[in-house]
C-alpha cells in the first residue's frame, strides 16, 4: 500500500498530478473520463490520483446535474505558491 500524501508538495511531486491539473487549468468543469481521454490513461489509474489531489485540497468535485465536474482549486494553489517562495 502506497504511503499517504499528506501535503500539497508531495501531491504534486508525481509529474502525472501535475499534468492533471494543468489540463483542469485549461479547461475547467471536465469529467473525469474526458481528463483521462486527454491524458491517455484509464480511468482507474487516474481516479487514485484525482483521490490524492482531492485529499489535499487541490481538486474538487462539483455535481451538475448527473455529471460530475472536476475544477482545481485556484485560491488554493495561489496561496500554497506563494507560502512556498517565502
Amino acid at each position: 500500500m502506497p504511503k499517504k500524501i499528506l501535503s500539497i508538495r508531495e501531491a504534486l511531486s508525481s509529474p502525472l498530478r501535475r499534468r492533471i491539473i494543468l489540463e483542469l487549468l485549461e479547461s475547467p468543469g471536465m469529467s473525469a473520463r474526458q481528463l483521462a481521454k486527454r491524458l491517455g490513461i484509464g480511468t482507474g489509474n487516474l481516479a487514485g490520483h484525482l483521490l490524492i489531489l482531492e485529499r489535499v485540497g487541490l481538486i474538487r468535485e462539483v455535481k451538475n446535474g448527473r455529471k460530475l465536474e472536476l475544477y482545481v482549486n485556484e485560491h488554493l494553489l495561489v496561496n500554497s505558491s506563494s507560502s512556498a517562495s517565502r
